[in-house]
């Protein structure tokens, strides 16, 4: 065999296990799992029990939509700080303090797509005396929910959140 072959099989053995073992490191780790799901209850009883929503499903102005998102890690550390969001589909608002809150959790709202989020939005419209003036926005100008875990998802860990909208 010659000395210019075996270096070149050196080099590739090298690569490979190089390739192999970062695709193991690469691999480890959390592996975080978001899953939205959907009831609805109608608008005439608001007191009915919550039935699953379908994509066969019809909606009427007024009905409620309550979002379920779940969050897991699947791997095997744990996810640091994870995030979850939560649209607000066309057509319908959010509802204002419906959205899963406590100490482990931060929630922010986006009103511009998901490109900025505040935990109080703000809108500015002119004031009585014609200046500028920024004002709390109103929850049907919301199009995201975020939810941010302080701290940790321990592997294995399951969480979950939720939040409604009013079909409009």
């Amino acid at each position: 065999m010659s000395r210019n072959f075996r270096e070149r099989r050196l080099a590739l053995a090298a690569t490979m296990a190089l390739a192999i073992s970062s695709g193991r490191i690469w691999a480890a780790g959390p592996d975080v799992k978001v899953q939205l799901q959907g009831s609805y209850r109608t608008a005439n009883q608001p007191q009915a029990k919550w039935a699953e929503l379908r994509d066969e499903t019809k909606v009427a102005p007024g009905d409620r939509i309550l979002y379920s998102v779940e969050i897991s890690n699947q791997g095997d550390r744990q996810a640091n700080n994870p995030v979850a969001f939560g649209p607000i589909p066309a057509g319908t608002r959010f509802v204002a303090g419906t959205a899963t809150s406590d100490a482990k959790l931060k929630v922010e709202y986006s009103i511009d797509g998901g490109k900025t989020y505040s935990p109080s939005p703000t809108v500015t419209i002119p004031g009585k005396d014609g200046k500028p003036q920024t004002v709390p926005a109103p929850a049907d100008r919301y199009t995201t929910v975020r939810w941010m875990w302080n701290g940790g998802l321990p592997s294995g860990a399951k969480d979950s959140v939720s939040y409604q909208v009013e079909v409009r």
